[in-house]
């Protein structure tokens, strides 16, 4: 037992703690009884750590950083309270006293000290200095010795040493006064050489302190070999208040300036965590210093786990290595060490030298951005393309590719860059693309084959390929065969499709494989993509000699390529495809977590740009006419009594003419109740927030466009900020959403509830169009209430000075940062320019997110240590209440088993509520350390606190979950094990209860006991390691599928990989399928109305397969619900075929949103022909789509005599593929089409495949 102990945050603090304690025990000076151990805020109290403190003469509990109590740290103190035991809990870098007892504030400032100075001789004096103050022996004792806070390195003579060892503590201080001298020569001679590329380089004072940087003079050597200066600088991670000691930010200032210009052309940052979010630290260092800032990993474990594992970053190296630096705008680039062990136990970082070169190379790449003239740059701006056919380049949710490359073009040419040409308009550009080659090969001749723009020669691939990593040589052979392979290979060369113009090549992006290969959609779903995918980005950089590329909306396959969660590996083909070209890329804002992919994965520099324009759906049609036979009805039924009934009829006609009976049921209600509820559906339609176009990069929202912004923007809070329209109707005292129930009850002033809600909106129009006629100016924002729509508004003076606040807010933060949309397109530039693109948060702006704007940023995430947070956590249990109450109104009963699709997307949005849904359904909470808000631990939920049965809930986490929310799968893991353990009936814990019927039957079949019971308690689910998807969309798109049970057998193919603490994705289809065959209801959540159902295909591939595979293994459709979060104040579970219908009738059928979209020429026909294939999509895996539904889809789109002429002129392959869908659709007896309707469709279908190949013909 030890005397004195030592508790560090600090795994190299307490290593070197114990290391300088053993020699001077080895010596003499100090007698045993003295130890240094590792905790950390996630450390869990124990038997063992009692034992170690109970009998101690003081224990230090020491923060590197903020203090965060904990479990750990609580339990520790009660056991030193209880005994007497000196102690202190402290910060020794923050001057933080958490807790102490006999020891004063003075002595631990001493402790501090000599942590903070660190160093072999300053950590002696320490055990010396503890040994006499509380084991009372005499010793000479030196005071704390300062060695500099910050300073420039050079090469010491000789052999550089890993590290220093106690008899070399003697040269430290010298060492560091030549350090020292030599900065004002340093940054000399690096201002003398001003045409050279220059490169500074942040480490940790502490590796410089200690000699551990070795990998640092390997990066040195690497970036001179390339001809670059180097200037590296060691700090401290930020100001340490209590010594006064400068940190990071102002060594930056200090070292990387000369008379107030910068001298670095780009950053390498070595140190973990965030830096400009400490309050230590200029929050806006790397913004002023303007230039790319590059990550580089030191990594945590040793080199063989993370060679051979697909994680390539644990949670807690996810955390402190990729996660915070992502706040600091970082771009992640590759590791640079791992933590080896030399042969005294001591830690270090030993280099990697494959990856350091490569990482040099790319550093170099960027900082060349700097240093290059616009005119020389060579640039790749890259069009996704899925499906790889004409009719979907430049795929991209919410955006006009087309149009955003236009204004791209011609931002650069007047920028400088060699723009031969900016195409007149989005026709002019899809002219020039498809005149050449594209991936689409359908109609491609041989004559089109020999006029490719560039080849790639099969020897001059094959001896690119032979220097790739063996593994991936031996992979790709076996899958595709020997390089090129025959995807694209034309007479022995890989075709390159794309068009040149001046120095900037327009391409798309090549075929991931799957539909050159369908078999390997069942048998190989983590496949490597072809020879050709690698081939092309091989073209780009060696022959095209790109300087950058730009990867054009969201989202491509290079970043969804096999290989490690981050910190990638010479095996990883995200890694092996793009190189050492910067990438910078364009990304919807709102689908965060794919972006972050695209970040640590494709290296990417992201620019987030806005969701598309926003409406109203109002009323239209049929819809139109019933919602005015329904007012009509209301107001009869009040100002004339029994003159209803002559309208009642023709309403309930109607309604059954609409379909809207399979909406809204009429069970067993009076006609009177029933047209009320119908009522209240048709104003919910009409107030619905719909798209009314795509988001053209840079192009902010001006006229009426704005204002319809502002209003969605302003429909929910904003953190503080009062909700617009609930303000409104606040006002004649009413609450919105019951004001939405009660749509057609007549109100005390005479009016139903719909003509107040028409009311509202229009008062909220007036008062943001008079802001916006008043240029948002707040001087005018009292001249709101003397607006002639406002006169006759009951404000109570509470109620004004709400209003008040929302103006102000408009016209001070949402008016400028939509403005600042333009951004998106000088940051573009920016980028290229190798500058620092400002970070900030990624998410749905329009569900109480304004913060997110201004667009243009480089995104970020969340902490997933912190999911859920308390508000996820209410939020999450409100879903789960609203599932199950839901399900017994409908069933009857307790759904025994759910199945709920978790993505990260949604998580990092909500921040975890999903995540909290979970935890709820199994009665299981989380526990949240004070200070960080951190999770920390798990507690059940009392039965009676549930008053309901613990829920067993099967949870299908996509890739990107497995990646990014790591840690999140842990603690759900630990909560299925937690709830499993409770001493409850079968009755009151179905988690319990089927993993022990699991077990029996398992055992049975051969497994020993404690295996069973381990398979028999999986339930997190996911796609192989290392990979991506749900191959449903895939198998769908393909047509490679004849009835559910091939749906349902690609659903568990690619989804029954079984993760946790443990679990890395070992393939168990027979324990998935048993966890399938229970499921009585699937739960997928939606968190804002900016996406939706039929946005993209993953949605259906997610639920719709779970839907699929459930019914092919159960034999019955389990319910299916979608939970809506996007009001936080106003969540509520609807039925897939309520939401489906609900998106069906408020947007896809609407007319402003189809006339929105002809505005956007060739991606809007794009857009609209794959919402007919994501309907078909979601008909095959779920059945959802009716026979009317089908014949809108037929008459409204295809053959609309507009529509189908527009779309002939601007985008004939989308055409052709939609007609394709809806007969697929009739010939697979999902649609029993009209006779009629069906002979147009097949003529159509003749006519729009003649003009193609014409068209093809031609070229």
């Amino acid at each position: 037992m030890a005397d004195i102990i030592i508790f560090s945050n600090v795994e190299r603090q307490y290593q070197r703690l114990e290391q300088a304690h053993i020699l001077l025990v080895k010596e003499g000076i100090l007698q045993p009884g003295c130890r240094s151990l590792f905790f950390s805020s996630s450390s869990v109290w124990d038997g063992a750590a009692e034992k170690e403190i109970k009998d101690a003469k003081a224990v230090f509990l020491i923060w590197q950083g903020k203090v965060f109590p904990n479990a750990f740290s609580e339990e520790a103190e009660k056991i030193l309270r209880k005994n007497r035991i000196p102690y202190g809990i402290f910060s020794s870098t923050l001057n933080e006293i958490e807790a102490a007892r006999d020891v004063s504030a003075e002595e631990i400032a001493l402790v501090s000290r000599y942590l903070s100075y660190s160093g072999q001789a300053n950590y002696r004096s320490l055990w010396l200095w503890l040994d006499q103050r509380f084991r009372g022996t005499k010793q000479t004792i030196a005071p704390p010795v300062k060695l500099p806070w910050y300073g420039v390195i050079t090469r010491p003579e000789g052999q550089v040493k890993s590290r220093i060892d106690s008899k070399q503590e003697e040269d430290v201080a010298d060492l560091a006064a030549a350090n020292r001298n030599t900065t004002e020569h340093n940054t000399e001679d690096h201002n003398a050489t001003d045409k050279k590329i220059r490169v500074g380089i942040l480490f940790s004072r502490e590796n410089w302190l200690w000699q551990d940087t070795k990998y640092l003079w390997v990066l040195i050597d690497a970036l001179e070999n390339r001809g670059m200066e180097v200037l590296p600088i060691y700090s401290l991670w930020s100001d340490n208040a209590a010594e006064e000691a400068a940190g990071v930010s102002k060594a930056v200032q200090a070292l990387f300036y000369r008379d107030g210009k910068c001298l670095i052309h780009a950053l390498v940052n070595t140190f973990k965590v965030e830096m400009t979010r400490s309050s230590g630290n200029d929050p806006e260092f790397l913004k002023k210093l303007n230039v790319p800032v590059l990550q580089g990993y030191n990594l945590l474990g040793d080199y063989q786990r993370w060679w051979d594992s697909y994680i390539g970053m644990d949670p807690v190296e996810l955390s402190c290595n990729v996660v915070e630096p992502e706040f600091d705008g970082v771009i992640h680039e590759l590791p640079l060490s791992t933590k080896e062990y030399g042969e005294d136990g001591g830690v270090y970082y030993a280099p990697i030298p494959e990856r350091i070169e490569k990482y040099a190379d790319k550093v170099k790449k960027w900082a060349l951005l700097a240093h290059k003239a616009n005119a020389e740059k060579r640039v790749a701006i890259i069009f996704h393309n899925y499906p790889p056919t004409n009719d979907s380049i430049g795929s991209a949710q919410g955006l006009d590719s087309f149009a955003s490359v236009i204004a791209l073009l011609a931002a650069m040419k007047e920028a400088g860059y060699q723009v031969e040409k900016v195409p007149e308009d989005t026709a002019d550009l899809c002219q020039t693309i498809t005149s050449g080659i594209t991936n689409d090969r359908r109609f491609l001749t041989e004559g089109q084959m020999k006029k490719a723009l560039a080849a790639v020669p099969q020897e001059k691939y094959g001896a690119w390929f032979e220097q790739q990593d063996l593994f991936l040589q031996s992979e790709m052979e076996e899958e595709w065969g020997p390089a090129p392979g025959d995807v694209f290979q034309h007479e022995g060369r890989l075709l390159i499709p794309g068009i040149p113009n001046g120095n900037i090549y327009i391409g798309m992006q090549p075929p991931r494989g799957f539909g050159e290969d369908p078999g390997k959609i069942i048998h190989s779903p983590a496949c490597p993509p072809p020879h050709h995918y690698l081939a092309f980005y091989q073209w780009l950089r060696e022959d095209w000699k790109a300087d950058a590329v730009i990867h054009v909306g969201t989202h491509g396959s290079l970043e969804w390529l096999p290989g490690k969660n981050a910190g990638l590996s010479a095996k990883c083909y995200p890694d092996a495809a793009l190189g050492d070209l910067p990438d910078i890329y364009p990304y919807y804002v709102t689908i965060v977590g794919e972006g972050i992919q695209a970040k640590r994965r494709g290296a990417a520099c992201l620019i987030g740009h806005l969701n598309p324009p926003t409406s109203h759906a109002d009323t239209y049609e049929d819809l139109a006419e019933l919602e005015k036979m329904l007012d009509e009805y209301s107001h009869y039924k009040v100002q004339q009594p029994g003159a209803e009934e002559t309208i009642k009829n023709r309403i309930l006609t109607k309604i059954k003419e609409m379909h809207l009976e399979e909406d809204i049921p009429k069970d067993d209600i009076s006609d009177d109740a029933y047209i009320l509820k119908i009522h209240t559906y048709v104003e919910r339609l009409k107030h619905m927030q719909i798209r009314t176009g795509l988001h053209i990069l840079g192009k902010a929202p001006e006229g009426d466009t704005l204002t319809e912004y502002i209003l969605v923007l302003t429909r929910v809070e904003n953190g503080d900020i009062p909700s617009l329209p609930k303000t409104i109707a606040a006002a004649w005292g009413c609450d919105y959403y019951q004001l939405e129930q009660d749509s057609g009850c007549i109100l005390a002033n005479g009016e139903n509830g719909a003509a107040l809600l028409d009311k509202i909106w229009r008062i909220c129009t007036a008062i943001v169009e008079k802001l916006r006629a008043d240029a948002f100016a707040a001087a005018a924002i009292e001249d709101l209430f003397s607006l002639p729509e406002c006169e006759d508004v009951p404000f109570t003076d509470e109620l004004r000075q709400d209003l008040r606040q929302v103006a102000v807010f408009i016209c001070t933060v949402i008016a400028p940062n939509l403005a600042l949309t333009k951004q998106e397109i000088t940051n573009t530039l920016r980028a290229l320019n190798g500058e620092y693109i400002e970070p900030g948060p990624g998410g749905a702006p329009t569900s109480g997110r304004v913060d997110i704007l201004p667009s243009g940023r480089n995104f970020y995430g969340v902490d997933p240590m912190a999911m859920p947070t308390p508000t996820a956590w209410e939020l999450g249990k409100e879903l789960a209440e609203q599932a199950v109450s839901r399900f017994i109104r409908e069933e009857g009963h307790y759904p025994e088993s759910i199945g709920i699709i978790l993505w990260s997307d949604s998580n990092m949005r909500s921040h975890g509520q999903c995540i909290a849904e979970v935890l709820y359904l199994m009665g299981i909470r989380p526990v949240w350390q004070r200070g960080s808000q951190r999770i920390c631990g798990l507690e059940v939920i009392p039965l009676t606190e549930l008053q309901r049965p613990r829920i067993d809930v099967t949870m299908r986490i996509s890739g990107l979950f497995r990646d990014s929310l790591s840690a999140a799968a842990e603690l759900l893991e630990k909560a299925v094990n937690l709830a499993a353990v409770q001493e409850e009936t079968p009755e009151d814990n179905f988690i319990r209860k089927h993993i022990e019927e699991d077990t029996d039957d398992l055992m049975e079949e051969g497994l020993t006991k404690e295996e069973a019971i381990r398979q028999a308690s999986y339930r997190i689910f996911g796609c192989p390691p290392g990979s991506y998807g749900a191959g449903v969309a895939h198998m769908l798109e393909e047509k490679n599928w004849e009835t559910v049970h091939d749906l349902g057998d690609v659903y568990v193919r690619w989804g029954a990989h079984v993760y946790g603490k443990k679990e890395e994705g070992q393939f168990l289809p027979k324990i998935f399928r048993r966890r399938l065959q229970g499921i009585e209801l699937t739960i997928k959540n939606i968190d804002n109305h900016e996406v939706h159902l039929l946005n993209s295909d993953d949605f259906n591939a997610y639920c719709g397969g779970m839907n699929a595979a459930v019914q092919s293994i159960r034999g019955k459709m389990p319910r299916c619900y979608i939970g809506d979060s996007a009001d936080r104040a106003c969540a509520e579970t609807r039925s897939l075929g309520e939401e489906f219908r609900r998106v069906f009738r408020g947007e896809s059928m609407n007319p402003k949103y189809i006339q929105g979209m002809k505005q956007h020429g060739y991606k809007g026909a794009s857009d609209l022909a794959n919402l007919v294939v994501h309907a078909f999509g979601w008909d095959a895996t779920s059945s959802v789509m009716e026979n009317w539904m089908y014949e809108g889809f037929a008459k409204k789109l295809a053959l609309d005599q507009e529509i189908q002429d527009w779309m002939r002129e601007v985008n004939p392959w989308a055409l052709h593929r939609m007609t394709a869908k809806l007969l697929e659709a009739e010939q697979r007896n999902m649609w029993e089409a009209q006779p009629e309707t069906l002979a147009q469709l097949k003529q159509l279908y003749m006519e729009i495949e003649g003009e193609i190949e014409d068209r093809s013909d031609e070229k």
